[in-house]
Formats: C-alpha cells, sequence, structure tokens
C-alpha cells in the first residue's frame, strides 16, 4: 500500500500570481508539499568531486519538500544531505544533525514528538541545537541501534557512524513519513524521500517498510516495530487524544483541513477542545483554524461549515474548479509518485488550497505574517 506521505503539510506562504497553473508550478517550489527531504549514499566507489556535485544535484530534486536550507555532509565515501523544512527550532535546527564530537551524523525528516523526554534521559550529552531530533545522534550514542522504539513521532532517518563507517536507516512505525532504498551498480547503497532521487543511479530501488531499520552490520533490514496489539484482530487499545495532541508540537502557525466527515472532524475536535491548554496556545492563540476546499455546492463544505460552527473554530472555506483540478494532477502525481486513488485525492486537494492561499493576499495579510510556515493536520 502507498505510504501516505501528506498526514502532515506545511507550506511557505508568499504572495505569487494569479493564474492557477503558473501559480501551481511555482507552489511546488515555494511550498513543501510534504516535510523534509533527505538522501543518503554509502559506499560509494568514486569520491571524487564530480561524485560530490552528482549528489548535490540529486538533493536538489527534493528542494521542494524543504525550501529553507540545504545541507550536505562528505565523509570519504558516504554523504548525507538534507533539504529542510524549519518546523521545529527553525534557527539553528539546519541538518545534517551531530553528536558533540560530530562522530554521529544523522539526517532526518520528521518530528520526534517525545523529544523533551528523551532529552531527560540523556542529561550527560551537550545539544547544539533546539531540534527535536538532535536527540537521534545522542540516543544512538548511548543505545547503539536499539534505541528506535524510544521514539515517538513521525520520521524517517539516515544515521552514519564515522568510527567504524556504520550506518542504520529507519523508517516510523506506520509509514507516515516517505523513504526508499535503492542499491547502486558499485555496491553502494542509497536511501531518499522520493524515487525522483534514486531513479536515474540505482539498479534497482524499493519502498523501505514502514516500522523496520537497515543495520550495515547485520547487512537487512529487520522490523523494530513490534507493539503488543500488532496481532489483535480487534484493537483493545483505549482512545487517546494524546494522539492528536503530540502533534501541535510546532514553532510555526498550524491549522487543520477539514472535510465535515468522521475523521477530519474528530481530529479537529479534539484539537479545539484541547488547543487552549497546549503550548502552541502561548504562541498562536487558542482559536483552531480550519480550511476546507471544493467544488462551489459539494456537500464537504457545507459539512465542513457545519463542524467548524458546532466547535468554534475559525473556518476558511475555499473552492476550486474541475479544470483547475485537471490543471494540477500530472504535477501532483509526478511529487507523490503513486497513482493510489485515496492519496491522489487528498494531495490534490492540499495543492489545490494551498495555491488558493498562494494567490489570496487578503488571507495573507490578514491571517499570518508574510513568509510564516503555516502546517496542517490531515485526517
Amino acid at each position: 500500500m502507498p505510504e501516505l506521505k501528506q498526514l502532515e503539510v506545511a507550506y511557505l506562504l508568499i504572495s505569487t500570481e494569479n493564474s492557477f497553473l503558473s501559480s501551481f508550478r511555482r507552489a511546488f517550489h515555494s511550498i513543501t508539499p510534504a516535510m523534509c527531504g533527505i538522501l543518503a549514499v554509502f559506499g560509494c566507489v568514486d569520491n571524487s568531486q564530480a561524485k560530490r556535485s552528482r549528489i548535490i544535484e540529486l538533493s536538489r530534486r527534493l528542494r521542494h519538500r524543504g525550501p529553507d536550507w540545504s545541507g550536505l555532509h562528505c565523509h570519504q565515501d558516504c554523504y548525507l544531505a538534507h533539504q529542510r523544512l524549519a518546523i521545529v527550532d527553525p534557527a539553528s535546527g539546519d541538518q545534517p544533525l551531530y553528536n558533540e564530537d560530530k562522530t554521529i551524523v544523522v539526517t532526518v525528516n520528521g518530528e520526534i514528538y517525545n523529544h523533551k523526554q528523551l532529552k531527560e534521559k540523556l542529561k550527560a550529552h551537550q545539544f547544539r541545537t533546539g531540534s527535536d531530533c538532535e536527540v537521534i545522534a545522542h540516543l544512538y550514542e548511548d543505545y547503539g541501534e536499539d534505541f528506535v522504539d524510544m521514539l515517538d513521532g513521525m520520521f524517517s532517518f539516515v544515521l552514519l557512524d564515522t568510527r567504524d563507517k556504520s550506518f542504520i536507516a529507519a523508517r516510523d512505525a506506520i509509514g507516515i513519513t516517505p523513504l526508499y532504498i535503492g542499491w547502486g551498480l558499485d555496491g553502494s547503497v542509497w536511501f531518499a524521500s522520493e524515487m525522483k532521487a534514486l531513479s536515474d543511479d540505482c539498479e534497482r530501488f524499493m519502498t523501505f517498510l514502514p516500522g523496520h531499520i537497515y543495520s550495515s552490520k547485520e547487512g537487512g533490514i529487520r522490523r523494530w516495530y513490534n507493539p503488543p496489539w500488532y496481532s489483535e484482530k480487534i484493537p483493545s487499545t483505549p482512545y487517546d487524544p494524546k494522539a492528536v495532541l503530540k502533534r501541535l508540537m510546532t514553532d510555526v502557525p498550524f491549522g487543520v483541513l477539514l472535510s465535515g466527515g468522521l475523521d477530519s472532524s474528530l481530529v479537529a475536535a479534539v484539537a479545539a477542545r484541547y488547543l487552549a491548554y497546549s503550548e502552541a496556545a502561548c504562541q498562536w492563540g487558542s482559536q483552531l483554524h480550519t480550511f476546507c476546499i471544493g467544488l462551489m455546492g459539494s456537500p464537504d463544505l457545507k459539512a465542513a461549515r457545519e463542524v467548524a460552527d458546532y466547535i468554534g473554530t475559525r473556518h476558511h472555506e475555499f473552492h476550486f474548479t474541475v479544470q483547475e483540478g485537471i490543471d494540477a494532477l500530472e504535477e501532483v502525481i509526478y511529487h507523490i509518485e503513486t497513482y493510489d486513488g485515496r492519496v491522489l485525492m487528498k494531495s490534490l486537494e492540499v495543492t489545490c488550497i494551498s495555491i488558493k492561499l498562494l494567490t489570496n493576499r487578503s488571507f495573507m495579510k490578514k491571517r499570518v505574517e508574510r513568509s510564516k510556515l503555516f502546517t496542517f493536520m490531515i485526517a
């Protein structure tokens, strides 16, 4: 099943021209349709300057995922590249990230929701940034490869231990963030957030399975995620609002995409109820922003308005035409890399609403400071 790349979507809001199609093309270079982008290569026969330039070129194919920073770490025949979308600690959390003596290097796409609790276990370490992902480097130092199940979050990461040139890669439990693995003709091992960074240089590549870890020491992939309920036919775990609340961890404005259906309505209701008691309320206010987009007169728009009125959110409604959706379709497929109907429908909706926000100058002036990020939670 294709991974759902867009459970959390962040956009850089900037003003642009009013043409829908030209705005769309510009949007994918100015806006992030997912989160950060990572690319890592290990064991290249060629480690010349030309190879370094090639890695940079391939990493740029992921630029739409991270417009805020481009980073690259080279160690002999190993490369870790990163395209950053700044959500937590925008000022100092540039990647790749390191331990104290920079012998451990990590590039991460995602968020670690329990990073503050994990830092309590790592008091002997010195943190260089406020990034939630820096804990990964220090956890590896203390716990080796067996720390991944300590992480509560959505993540894909690749870590290099320069002391022995060993490396690991891991993906979150259900595959919220995308990750692919590939193999070059020279025996090199590649990892990337999207296939387009692997397709020209790898002999073969495949989806990196959710809940798994690759270890160069073991030479293969194994499952790290083994919860007690994994084999249950009927889930016994009770409802817990923390599944929504922990996703309010952000240093940028956020909102919920609300269709008026059961899933998005529940997410919005939980977020609206608990927002006033969260740290996010101190920065962005206690009233939740909800967004909906659809064809004029569509039932989703009506249902979303009713839910928004009931739970008391600050609701924003946008419309698009069938032709606008058709115009966007080809490039949406290029970026999400799947024809899966469910993913495609949601991605098209997200893309159209982002463009409407881009071209709605009055919204940008009234609602958010120019050049701020706006994070959407999608159900």
